[in-house]
């Protein structure tokens, strides 16, 4: 594929900027809609607590806490903290923390499970289990969160054509039949723009979980649009790749949630008092101070923040798997300090799909980044990092 021809060139992202910078001019009046007056019984809302903020699921009649916990950063404390101030989701996978995380979870959910929706991550079903519809494996997940079903299971998948298979509505009705689970979701990080507008093009799925960091809410914008068209709920996560400071997360966590059609933010949350940062600022008003000094540090930062858009990965002759090199050395390792999950995501890829002799021969990878990553260089970095 060549450059003129990319399905999301540099020309096509800084078109999108120039609209981000059109509304970051017009200040937080250009999210106006995102909240809008309606009246809800507060008896409805799943532990409701006056201090947060609930938004609605899509079409459903379910109220989701604007802060919901889970990833990588899993502190038991702080999970039960946020619980008892009315957090009313969290997010598991048993892949994190080499499945740490889910058992910590579990000890939480003995005594807060009634308070709580539970979205699940699938990392252990094959492709093959679900065409044999050999559903075993769930069993001793729900078994390790004390609980007998989980009310999301997220579809884990990286492209537009898995995020559309039709294996995933039959896979999840059969869960479903079987009382394990309520309602299906969508995680992926690649391909974020395909896959995302195929999940919401699908119909399966009612809660999406993209990528939305700053560069990525430009980039979805009008996936995200389509969401909430058709009734279906956004819970981003990853929001806080590339920034740094507490009070640039907190100004990100405002503008994210001036955005309608985001439902709900996941975050791993270290401390309490962190929590009551984020608490905090989701119940304030993104000033237009705080939305330009975002915009201008997206804008001098661009080279070193990874899409995931995958176009790299789409041009690359050796198929490499750039954006998950990238995200394991610079999200997991250097921004979060995950040297587990770095290394172990890293050491998943098969060899070659890593980095080979042949590979910065060509560099179509920088010549289609819309951020003009240097992306070879990144690659290098990394396999001398988790070598």
């Amino acid at each position: 594929m060549s450059k003129h021809h990319s399905r999301f060139s540099r020309r096509t992202f800084l078109r999108t900027g120039v609209t981000a910078s059109v509304a970051m001019g017009m200040g937080v009046q250009a999210y106006a809609e995102a909240a809008p007056s309606e009246k809800v019984d507060t008896k409805k809302i799943l532990n409701y607590q006056p201090d947060m903020r609930y938004r609605r699921l899509g079409n459903t009649d379910i109220y989701l806490s604007v802060i919901s916990l889970g990833g990588l950063v899993n502190e038991p404390g702080v999970h039960a903290y946020g619980i008892d101030r009315g957090v009313n989701l969290v997010h598991i996978s048993d892949s994190y923390l080499g499945g740490r995380s889910i058992r910590d979870l579990g000890e939480v959910m003995k005594s807060k499970r009634d308070k709580v929706y539970i979205a699940l991550k699938d990392n252990f079903f094959s492709r093959e289990d679900y065409r044999k519809e050999n559903f075993k494996k769930i069993d001793d997940i729900l078994k390790l969160l004390n609980t007998d079903y989980v009310d999301f299971f997220m579809f884990n998948r990286h492209d537009a054509e898995s995020a559309k298979d039709p294996l995933i509505g039959e896979s999840f009705e059969k869960l479903k039949q079987l009382g394990k689970v309520r309602f299906a979701g969508f995680t992926n990080h690649g391909d974020i723009k395909g896959g995302t507008a195929a999940a919401v093009e699908s119909g399966m799925y009612h809660l999406l979980n993209p990528v939305l960091s700053q560069d990525n809410l430009t980039l979805l914008d009008a996936e995200l649009r389509a969401a909430r068209e058709k009734g279906m709920g956004v819970m981003g996560m990853k929001t806080m790749k590339g920034l740094r400071g507490r009070d640039q997360e907190l100004a990100y966590l405002k503008k994210l949630l001036s955005n309608p059609a985001v439902t709900t933010v996941v975050k791993g949350i270290g401390s309490v008092e962190m929590f009551d940062a984020y608490l905090k600022a989701a119940g304030e008003t993104l000033t237009s101070q705080e939305d330009k000094a975002l915009y201008h540090y997206a804008q001098a930062n661009r080279s070193n923040n990874c899409l995931m858009c995958d176009e790299c990965k789409r041009n690359c002759p050796e198929c490499i798997e750039i954006s998950t090199v990238i995200r394991c050395k610079d999200y997991y390792f250097e921004q979060l300090g995950d040297r587990y999950t770095a290394f172990t995501t890293y050491q998943e890829l098969p060899e070659q799909k890593r980095f080979n002799s042949r590979c910065g021969g060509c560099r179509k990878c920088e010549q289609v980044c819309p951020h003009g990553i240097q992306i070879v260089n990144r690659l290098e970095a990394a396999k001398q990092l988790f070598a």
